[in-house]
């Protein structure tokens, strides 16, 4: 069977599975991530107590992924020191860890910020939000972490209000 055909049966699988579950929502504490493996900078296996996190779900096919990449860069660089930890999430990697690490190869440079292989989808499952309503694009798809570690934003990373609630929560 033609791996891309097998992939995109395991797909539709999975994702039929994630819209029977109900995700992660605004209001809920966020679960501590479930990572295949970390790609680059350093791991984060839990969320700690009175830092601010945007994990961000994408892939290296996305189109609307890859524009996001010098915005969420520029949001790493600027709230470091106020507690931010930026974590990029790639998923549904049609060619496996190649096309990450190929990726990675040639514009890893430009994102400065962590990044992490869901290789299992585990997480990607887990976080899903079934797409519940015409607002959410599924990748990418962003979720705020507050200083609780409770979940403050769920949505597109390019969307006014990503920006207006990470503000807040930074107390900008």
């Amino acid at each position: 069977m033609d791996k891309k055909l097998l992939f995109t049966l395991l797909f539709m699988l999975l994702s039929s599975y994630s819209f029977s579950q109900s995700g992660v929502s605004v209001g809920d504490k966020a679960p501590d991530p479930t990572i295949d493996e970390w790609v680059k900078g350093t791991p984060v296996t839990s969320f700690e107590e009175g830092k601010v996190y945007v994990v961000e779900f994408w892939g290296t096919w996305c189109g609307p992924c890859i524009e996001n990449i010098p915005h969420l860069s520029n949001l790493q660089k600027e709230y470091s020191a106020d507690g931010l930890t930026i974590i990029g999430v790639a998923t549904h990697e049609f060619d496996g860890r190649e096309a990450l690490d190929k990726f990675m190869k040639e514009r890893g440079n430009e994102m400065e910020y962590t990044v992490a292989y869901d290789g299992d989808l585990s997480m990607e499952i887990k976080w899903d939000t079934g797409v519940k309503n015409e607002e959410q694009f599924r990748l990418p798809l962003s979720f705020i972490i507050d200083r609780d570690g409770y979940v403050v934003f769920v949505g597109h990373p390019s969307d006014e209000k990503f920006d207006s609630a990470l503000e807040e929560i930074l107390g900008k």
